[in-house]
């Protein structure tokens, strides 16, 4: 879903805001199964020193000409740019593709993963739960089956996800019964700016390996955390 009307854009007003100098701003997150915290402008904004392990990582993978999903801020693919990178760059938020553009971001595109097309890739980049886009397990096959057509031979996608589990022991989600543990909706809200209700996926490793093998394509672990967050690399 591509956002249009930017009083459905909360996570771009609150970016606008804070590159214009308002450095307290933040939006509300609201789940239908998770606890979750604000996002604030200072976060989106972090650069790679405030990044952590796992970001760094992320990022210090990409190789050759990158796709960016979810840009946000630029800040990805700033620092990528920065280190001679070519850089196509995605988000559905008009509010940040003109925050990416004012930033520097060199090709922000205001479109869907699942519409873009017509480019190879060495790397495509998800990261901040990049694969949650699809929204559920059933849509990630198909995300990642267009991700193939997108990679140029040789090429790697590069994304986070978490394993709720830990959470789930600690009683900080909730599920009704049949519903995959990491499958929710989000609503984000930035002062009087409500977006649409969005369906979102975080998937533990071992589901993520198996709909990568119905697809085709293999699934390694680059560095896992206590907290039920880990980075992968997916190839054919």
């Amino acid at each position: 879903m591509v956002i249009r009307q930017r009083e459905k854009d909360p996570l771009g007003a609150m970016m606008l805001d804070y590159l214009q100098g308002q450095l307290d701003v933040s939006v509300e997150v609201e789940s239908t199964t998770l606890e979750m915290a604000c996002m604030s402008g200072a976060v989106m904004f972090r650069g790679y020193e405030q990044m952590d392990e796992l970001e760094r990582t992320g990022l210090d993978c990409c190789q050759g000409t990158v796709l960016d999903v979810g840009g946000g801020s630029g800040c990805h693919s700033l620092w990528l740019q920065e280190h001679g990178l070519e850089v196509d760059t995605l988000d559905v938020s008009p509010g940040c593709i003109e925050v990416m553009r004012r930033r520097g971001v060199q090709h922000p595109l205001h479109c869907n993963f699942f519409s873009h097309g017509g480019t190879k890739y060495t790397t495509i980049l998800m990261l901040m739960n990049g694969l949650g886009i699809c929204g559920t397990l059933e849509r990630l096959g198909p995300l990642l089956r267009h991700a193939k057509k997108l990679l140029a031979p040789g090429g790697n996608l590069i994304a986070d996800s978490t394993d709720l589990t830990p959470l789930l022991r600690g009683k900080r989600v909730s599920r009704r019964d049949g519903q995959y543990l990491g499958e929710t909706i989000f609503v984000m809200k930035y002062n009087e700016i409500v977006s649409e209700p969005f369906p979102w996926l975080y998937i533990d490793f071992a589901m993520m390996q198996t709909i990568a093998g119905f697809n085709g394509m293999q699934c390694e672990q680059l560095i896992t955390f206590p907290d039920g967050r880990y980075l992968m690399r997916i190839y054919e």
